[in-house]
């Protein structure tokens, strides 16, 4: 009577551990050219926020450029 449930419970929790640990990943990887240098670039999937890796300083926010008005412009990846 108890294996009735147990099989499916195990199921649950292996498809579970799959969706959570395995896919889809939080941080989506990409590159970008910063001054001549390939630089790794990860974007968090649920925010959208982006970061570099410098090697000095270690993950570091993406900024956008301002326009000819000053204002932030979206940065393209």
């Amino acid at each position: 009577m108890a294996r009735r449930w147990i099989v499916p419970l195990v199921l649950f929790l292996l498809a579970l551990a799959f969706a959570l640990c395995v896919w889809p990943t939080r941080w989506r990887y990409d590159h970008m050219t910063v001054d001549g240098d390939i630089v790794p670039v990860r974007m968090d999937r649920l925010t959208g926020r982006a970061d570099m890796l410098l090697p000095d300083h270690g993950w570091v926010p993406v900024e956008a450029p301002p326009d000819s008005l000053g204002d932030a412009t979206p940065a393209s990846l």
